[in-house]
Formats: C-alpha cells, sequence, structure tokens
C-alpha cells in the first residue's frame, strides 16, 4: 500500500531472547534502503519480540521482504509481515493511565472492554506481574489511551475513577506527556 509513492510494511519478529536481533533487522533494513518509523522490542518471559513500521518505495520495501525468511532462520524467529498505510491522526486528547492493584484472572480484559464502551481506543499497553514484599501478586498495567475531543474528559475521567474504586483498583489518569 503507497501513500506519494512511499509503501509501508509492519514487521512483527517473535523467537528467543538473543543478542543481535535487533541489529540484524536495523542494518537488514538499512540494507535494503528502507526507513523504521516506529519500532518497539520487548522480552516476554525467555522470548523476545520486535514490531517495526517502515516506509520505503516499492522495490525498496519488497526487497526487505524478500530479506525476511533469511533472518527468521538465521535467529529462529517467527515473523510476520503486512504491507500497510500510515498512521491516521484522528482528533483525540492522549492521556496515559496507570492501574496496580492485586493479580486476578481477567482483569486486562475488564480494563479493554471499559474502554471500548467509552468509544476510547488503546495506543498502547503495557502489562506485568511482579510480587509485592508481602508476597501477593500484583499486576501494573498502563495504557496510553487517545480521547475523542468530542468527549467531556472530566466524565470519563470521574466513570474511570468510579469504575476502578468499585474493583479495588488504584489507578491514575493523566494528559499524556511524550517524551
Amino acid at each position: 500500500m503507497s501513500v506519494n509513492n512511499q509503501h509501508y510494511l509492519v514487521v512483527t519478529a517473535l523467537g528467543s531472547d538473543q543478542i543481535g536481533v535487533l541489529e540484524a533487522f536495523t542494518k537488514t533494513s538499512k540494507q535494503c534502503g528502507c526507513n523504521i518509523i516506529e519500532s518497539k522490542l520487548a522480552k516476554v518471559g525467555e522470548e523476545c519480540s520486535l514490531l517495526l513500521h517502515l516506509s520505503g518505495t516499492w522495490n525498496t520495501v519488497a526487497k526487505l521482504e524478500a530479506a525476511l525468511p533469511p533472518l527468521a532462520e538465521q535467529f529462529g524467529l517467527s515473523i510476520h509481515s503486512k504491507r500497510t498505510l500510515p498512521r491516521k491522526n484522528q482528533p483525540a486528547l492522549p492521556y496515559q493511565v496507570q492501574v496496580i492493584a492485586e493479580d486476578r484472572q481477567g482483569i486486562l480484559n475488564e480494563l479493554a472492554l471499559f474502554f471500548v464502551q467509552q468509544g476510547i481506543s488503546l495506543d498502547q499497553m503495557d502489562c506485568e506481574t511482579y510480587d509485592a514484599k508481602n508476597h501477593t501478586t500484583m499486576t501494573s498495567i498502563s495504557f496510553i489511551i487517545n480521547i475523542p475531543v468530542k468527549q467531556h474528559i472530566a466524565s470519563i475521567r470521574e466513570r474511570f475513577m468510579v469504575y476502578c474504586e468499585d474493583r479495588n483498583l488504584d489507578a491514575v489518569i493523566e494528559p499524556y506527556k511524550s517524551l
């Protein structure tokens, strides 16, 4: 898919955590003539996941697509790619949400459902569990959400805080400040 003669590709890679995976992907994209627009790397358990959004001309993106299977074989990765478009910027207000609570099954689904029911899109999510000093398993969930400009922020904040209080979740919702 292209916009202004630029083609876009999303690549996901999953495999065992190895030194050199990120360097190999960035080197390959550079050699193929593609630009990395955004990327994320995360270690999950014993695995490593990499997500890349790239752009380039038709032939540079095709060249990168052809270079992915050898990378998969070299590092023992599962790689998937998909042609895409650049991100559409909808008029919305970015907010950061932080929730900390005793871990329990379904907590992440319940929070995601709350935002869906409010018509709020999720832009980013991080979630992890950890053992507190008293040996209670806790969960820490962080979202970056996009509140449509037509929605009343104080009402959203109030509904969210009531929702969290009813479920014994310690939460904060505040304007997102990028780095």
